[in-house]
């Protein structure tokens, strides 16, 4: 039980499905950020690279939370996703409301 995974195997299982649907996720969220929430964003040619670095810094940010709450302090996969996806998208908004889709004042 518990979160001990055989050195080198890491990235089987729960980690690279957490990785994997984070990449899912991010295709499907910039239209529905770019429609829904960000309706008067900066043109679709400067937000889409700042959102494609973005969600690699999200990525990257997914899998090292998982890891610490997988592996380090063990917690099970459900919850360490759960506290994962949570701060993830904390972390998004303020990005793409500063950052990728910041909203074009007339």
């Amino acid at each position: 039980m518990g979160g001990h995974v055989r050195p080198g195997s890491a990235w089987h299982g729960p980690v690279a499905a957490t990785f994997s649907g984070s990449v899912v996720g991010a295709v499907t969220n910039y239209w529905l950020q770019r429609t829904l929430a960000f309706p008067n964003a900066r043109p679709h040619i400067q937000a889409i690279w700042r959102y494609a670095f973005s969600c690699s810094l999200a990525a990257l940010l997914n899998v090292l939370i998982f890891l610490v709450l997988h592996q380090l302090f063990e917690i099970s996969v459900v919850p360490a996703q759960l506290l994962t996806t949570a701060a993830v998208a904390v972390f998004n908004y303020v990005v793409y409301q500063g950052l990728v889709f910041h909203e074009q004042t007339s």
